[in-house]
């Protein structure tokens, strides 16, 4: 009887043996094809619709961040409908100092840094705005494009994330009629 039970054990062992590969590859195959979870930060310019010939106000959103110390952005737009004006800090980056290369039209660079990393959730870190180009005869669909941006923590380390762009609707202007001249203009003196 003692034979027998030898002769056994070593076939159980072999498939005890094969259960286990066979889970270690399903469990490998199943982490190889695990969704990978997304950056928690997105950076966002939103759209928004203005008339021709008024100043579009273009905020940069951060959607969550816990430590941000610089940003670096490249930045294009077209320059027959939009021309840059200016960039402003808000007030939750108040702390950071930043610069703008605007020498080319069509493109923005700009940079921000600080000693200290700021927080929060769902905030603009820039405001940027453009004046609208006033001759425009039909509606214009244009975007303001992320080409190139960076994200750091005050310790230099990147922070993931990823862009959104949403378009802009510039209106033609409404062209008020000349007022139908006044009788007593008609008059002679």
């Amino acid at each position: 009887m003692e034979d027998c039970r030898k002769g056994r054990e070593p076939k159980k062992t072999m498939k005890l043996i094969r259960a286990v590969q066979i889970w270690g590859m399903l469990l490998g195959a199943l982490l190889l094809f695990w969704p990978q979870a997304a950056p928690a930060t997105e950076l966002l310019i939103p759209g928004r619709s203005v008339q021709a010939g008024q100043p579009l106000e273009v905020p940069i959103k951060l959607d969550k961040v816990d430590n941000l110390a610089g940003v670096k952005l490249k930045l294009t737009y077209d320059p027959g409908v939009l021309t840059f004006l200016k960039a402003a800090k808000t007030d939750r980056t108040s702390s950071l100092m930043h610069i703008v290369n605007d020498k080319t039209p069509g493109l923005l660079i700009i940079v921000m840094a600080g000693a200290v990393g700021v927080k929060g959730e769902q905030f603009a870190i820039l405001a940027l705005t453009f004046a609208t180009n006033k001759d425009l005869t039909k509606p214009v669909t244009t975007t303001v494009k992320i080409m190139e941006a960076q994200l750091m923590t005050d310790r230099l380390q990147d922070i993931e994330f990823t862009t959104a762009t949403q378009p802009f609707t510039i209106a033609p202007s409404v062209q008020k009629p000349d007022p139908a001249p006044h009788a007593s203009s008609l008059t002679p003196h």
